[in-house]
């Protein structure tokens, strides 16, 4: 299927994190230099305010947000990128692998708005996203990362793809489909079979399962059970395209990205 609307409309001249990757990848912006000048103003407010510790405001919540939007801006790890990393580690190590742990912000829906996470335990959302970060950020590698990823596993093999509940395991998931070996584990597998089961024929998913953040989830995996529910996902996204080419109600840019990187992912587009 084509979508009935130009989908790239919203990003052409955006200077959020997405819109610039938007503009980059998808319109083929990155020589012109009103991209350079955009994208510079905005990896310096991104950096604005780090503290020698590599956090922001000794703030779990900011500083994934800000590191967040550095991987879809700046890209590689930078020696400021990986001491914040190594921030944020730290902060899991001292609680691992409690449910709840002590945040400055919970991280409710509202706080998560430009962020692949959702609204659940506070110690699963800070694991999921430091682990996420972390792989993506080329330390796939590094002791401690692995640690924890292994021990999340043996946590949704032994409880059939399901850590905590529906939200809590989004947040898990989301950093185990982009980890080159636990990516295809056993527990990932599960997962997806949970939210299969989760799915009801209209595309959507049950309960708090977010809708536009797990399309994007499933979309970096090439298990059949995962594509079986993108099929369905991607009808209802081609009929409920918005006619100025975006998606949902609120959060246009946020949802439309989202989108339309697990339709690339996939071919789609």
């Amino acid at each position: 299927m084509k979508l009935n609307f130009d989908p790239f409309q919203i990003f052409k001249e955006s200077r959020t994190p997405a819109g610039l990757y938007a503009r980059k990848k998808w319109l083929g912006q990155g020589e012109e230099k009103g991209w350079q000048g955009d994208t510079h103003t905005t990896v310096s407010e991104l950096f604005k305010g780090q503290a020698g510790n590599g956090s922001w405001n000794q703030s779990p919540l900011r500083t994934v947000r800000r590191l967040f939007g550095l991987h879809l801006t700046v890209r590689e790890r930078t020696e400021k990128i990986e001491k914040s990393l190594n921030w944020l580690l730290d902060c899991c190590l001292i609680s691992f692998p409690k449910k709840l742990v002590p945040l400055d912000v919970r991280p409710t829906l509202p706080g998560l708005r430009g962020l692949p996470f959702s609204p659940g335990c506070s110690g699963y959302f800070l694991y999921g996203a430091t682990l996420f970060l972390s792989s993506i950020f080329g330390m796939e590698d590094d002791e401690r990362v692995l640690s924890m990823y292994k021990a999340l596993a043996e946590t949704g093999r032994k409880d059939n793809g399901r850590w905590c509940g529906l939200s809590c395991s989004n947040n898990i998931l989301r950093a185990f489909v982009v980890h080159p070996e636990f990516s295809l584990h056993k527990a990932t597998l599960l997962a997806v079979e949970v939210l299969a089961r989760e799915q009801d024929p209209s595309g959507i998913w049950k309960g708090p399962v977010p809708f536009y953040r797990t399309v994007n989830a499933l979309a970096h995996l090439d298990f059949d059970k995962a594509d079986a529910q993108l099929k369905k996902a991607f009808m209802r996204l081609y009929g409920s395209q918005n006619r100025d080419g975006t998606w949902g109600r609120v959060d246009k840019e946020w949802k439309s990205f989202l989108t339309l990187h697990a339709l690339k992912n996939k071919g789609e587009l």
